[in-house]
């Protein structure tokens, strides 16, 4: 037998893999928001689904196959389609439970198959009992249905002009009023508490009359003849003004009283507005809300009832009884409900149905009973000829039905059929490729439904075993983190050396022992290191390698008059030949790269390092200060992070410079020049370089002032004495931009306009010193001097400083 292990594994886990409706063919999971402001209960929720393929393709032409399941069991939940056509959805779905913290209870699954039979709807148990009617007015026919258990039907009457049934609206079709006496006729509310709610788009303003989209009051002097109610109510006088208008009853006196709550729009046309209108006899208290919000209130006295509305048989939407109050505009979903709704529930109403599409989001097609493959291979290479190589197969069905055989084709003319028994299924299996040529294998799930699903990978066995990298060793050196290893065997085209599963390095050709220093590390992050050997057949990844946090604080090394370099993680400094006269030791201290000690500014700078020597001296030539600022995901990496990156940096990524500790004891912006260096795709540094003739004390800084930095000529030590013993005094340091790294001359003049000292420096300077030394080789006397540091020979490119030399 070429099969050595097979494993199956049944597993139902109902989170992971919620169970199936019925046999339904196909699913998609809907994940909603939560609900704002509270739990609710049996919320009618709005699902819109546009223009989707997979319901185009798979539900059938009417819709009728639709339903909708918790995602938490197969409980099938009361829906009403409001509108369906090829692929587009319009749905109420009755929420059992309506969760403002737990998202699982808010998930919902949308099941479709064109080959099911019968209507799955339930319009009238999605609107609970308290829901006296609801009209989605998407009627082409002069029947207006209520979706509640009601049927509280209304009747379109139509008079004369453009009025139209079934246009567009904010959710659906809507009625489209042209304010010349149409209207929909509804049964009259017998109820005393009172939830209205409508969508509604004023065409125009009526200042002839008061405009009215849902009318029930009867209006009469004296006041004891008025009752009812009046909703979505604009003046004519102010026609921007909406009103909910209510007559309430006191129950012991009788004594009516009209009450309004009124909200006034800076303009009432044309946009859709959602409106609401309770009213609750227990407290006595109605409420104007506007898109969600509650934004007028008004008070009756406790216990007093809203009066029934006697002037007619029946309520109107699109006018008014009274006074020919017309409305020029569309009404859509209109709803009334026998009793106050919570805050939150009209809140959430009016989120669910202001932009329905962002109020959830979709997943991708399930298809029940259609199992899943994967196959892989166990080992790298996948196999080596004449040996024995394992694969992995596994079939799962997520708990639609059970995978019943596993057909493997290993492509050389092997095929292999198990029967198997579960909807989780996973198997290793052995096989011997007997030659090196290329072999497709395939491994085939069959499940008890029909269906069959087929997955594949080519196989090139090679010619002979490829180890992978041998005689791993790491450890820290100043520059960062070093590897060693040795090459474990002939045929090996290059190494290649991976931190957290990204190529850092490429190494070839190879030898038996190599080495790679990764230089590019963040301050104390851990990193895990890989080293791919790489074989005309493929290649083979070592275990993996892990550094430790790195905090270096010195690099130091002893340099002679052939120069050399000294680096950190986080600055170079390189020394050219002839710049020492002697054997020195270079000490560079990383004073601190803490995100606390980094102001933009003048004050203080990140990434300190202190420059020292040993014994000290003056540089003959100028020395060359890289300091490198790491960036990942286009961010600057700051260790620790404490929250203040956007404070400090956002929008100063690119205005970054060098900054030398100046006498005064600040930071001051030197000119620098700048370069961008890519390691990996998520992490690069900003190199920051400048020369130097002598040591001490730089940070990065942020340039605060972009003219005057351009422009700025920093002097340090501007009062200097050669001969005083103190070699932080011993020569004066003038910094200055060169943005066109030109060549620059540094001149000292005497106030007689005699010159005492000349020095040409080729490009890329920015900075000059003189320790007091003249031409003649003697020091200058002491006195006032004029500095002249002209660039690329331009007498219009002249800096001019005083300095003051004391012996």
């Amino acid at each position: 037998m070429k099969k050595i292990l097979l494993a199956f594994i049944l597993h139902f886990n109902y989170l992971l893999f919620p169970q199936w409706y019925s046999n339904w063919g196909y699913r998609k999971i809907i994940t909603n928001n939560l609900a704002q402001g509270g739990d609710l209960t049996d919320f009618p929720l709005l699902v819109i689904i546009s223009n989707d393929s997979d319901l185009a393709n798979y539900a059938s032409n009417n819709g009728y196959d639709i339903l909708f399941t918790p995602g938490v069991n197969t409980n099938k939940l009361a829906h009403e389609i409001e509108y369906y056509s090829n692929g587009t959805v319009i749905a109420w779905v009755k929420m059992p439970y309506f969760s403002a913290s737990v998202q699982a209870s808010n998930t919902l699954f949308i099941y479709f198959d064109k080959n099911k039979t019968g209507n799955q709807q339930n319009s009238n148990g999605v609107w609970d009992s308290d829901y006296y009617m609801t009209h989605h007015l998407a009627e082409t026919g002069g029947t207006h249905y209520d979706s509640t258990v009601n049927g509280r039907i209304g009747t379109w009457n139509f008079i004369s002009g453009t009025s139209t049934m079934n246009t567009n609206g904010k959710i659906g079709g809507a009625d489209y009023f042209d304010g010349s006496g149409d209207y929909v006729k509804l049964p009259i509310l017998t109820n005393t508490n009172i939830t209205i709610e409508a969508w509604i788009y004023k065409s125009s303003k009526d200042t002839v009359n008061a405009d009215t989209a849902f009318g029930s009051w009867k209006w009469a002097s004296p006041i004891i003849s008025n009752d009812g109610f009046d909703f979505a109510r604009f003046y004519q006088t102010t026609p921007d003004n909406c009103a909910f208008t209510v007559i309430t009853s006191n129950t012991a006196t009788e004594i009516k009283t009209s009450r309004s709550a009124t909200f006034t729009f800076s303009d009432s046309t044309l946009q859709w507005i959602y409106v609401c209108g309770t009213y609750d006899s227990v407290s006595g208290k109605g409420r104007l809300w506007i898109n969600g919000t509650n934004i007028s209130t008004f008070s009756a006295g406790a216990g007093d009832v809203m009066t029934r509305y006697t002037a007619s048989t029946f309520m109107r939407i699109g006018s008014s009884s009274v006074n020919s109050g017309d409305f020029h505009g569309f009404v859509d979903e209109v709803r009334l409900s026998i009793s106050a709704r919570s805050t939150n529930y009209i809140f959430n109403s009016y989120c669910n149905q202001v932009n329905p599409t962002a109020f959830y989001t979709i997943g991708s097609l399930n298809e029940y009973g259609v199992p899943s493959v994967s196959v892989s291979a166990l080992a790298s290479p996948p196999a080596v000829a004449g040996q024995s190589a394992s694969f992995s197969v596994s079939a799962d069905t997520a708990g639609t039905g059970a995978v019943t055989n596993l057909l493997i084709n290993f492509g050389d003319g092997s095929l292999e059929n198990h029967a198997v028994n579960g909807s989780l299924i996973s198997g290793t299996y052995n096989h011997t490729y007997n030659s090196g040529n290329t072999f497709l294998l395939s491994a085939a799930a069959f499940s008890d439904s029909g269906k069959v699903r087929t997955n594949q990978i080519f196989i090139t066995p090679a010619p002979f075993s490829m180890p992978a990298a041998s005689n791993i060793r790491s450890w820290y050196v100043n520059e960062g983190f070093k590897i060693t290893f040795s090459q474990p065997a002939a045929n090996i085209n290059r190494a290649v050396i991976y931190r957290d599963n990204l190529q850092l390095a490429s190494i070839s050709p190879v030898a038996p022992d190599m080495e790679y220093t990764d230089r590019y590390l963040l301050y104390h992050t851990v990193y895990t290191y890989q080293i791919g050997m790489e074989y005309s057949t493929g290649m083979i990844i070592s275990t993996n390698i892990s550094n430790l946090p790195l905090r270096p604080e010195l690099a130091q090394k002893t340099l002679g008059i052939k120069g050399g370099t000294v680096a950190n993680l986080i600055a170079e400094l390189d020394i050219p030949a002839g710049a020492l006269s002697a054997d020195t030791i270079i000490s560079m201290h990383i004073q601190t790269n803490l995100l606390y000690n980094f102001q933009p500014g003048y004050v203080s700078a990140y990434n300190q390092v202190r420059i020292e020597t040993t014994p000290p001296v003056q540089f003959s030539e100028s020395i060359r200060l890289t300091m490198r600022v790491p960036f990942y995901n286009n961010k600057i990496r700051m260790i620790p992070d404490d929250g203040n990156y956007d404070r400090i940096f956002a929008g100063n990524e690119n205005r970054l410079c060098l900054a030398a500790y100046s006498d005064a004891r600040a930071w001051v912006p030197v000119y620098s020049r700048v370069s961008d260096q890519n390691i990996l795709p998520n992490f690069s540094y900003k190199l920051l370089t400048m020369n130097l003739s002598s040591a001490g004390t730089f940070g990065v800084s942020v340039v605060v002032n972009a003219d005057d930095y351009e422009n700025k000529v920093v002097v340090k030590n501007r009062v200097f004495a050669p001969q005083s013993g103190i070699d932080a005094m011993s020569r004066v340091m003038i910094f200055f931009p060169n943005p066109a790294f030109e060549d620059v001359r540094l001149q000292i003049y005497r106030m007689d306009g005699q010159k005492v000292y000349e020095r040409h420096a080729e490009g890329s300077v920015s900075m000059v010193s003189w320790n007091g030394a003249a031409d003649n080789g003697r020091m200058a006397d002491s006195g006032l001097y004029i500095a002249s540091i002209t660039r690329g020979g331009k007498i219009r490119d002249t800096y001019r400083v005083k300095i003051y030399l004391l012996k």
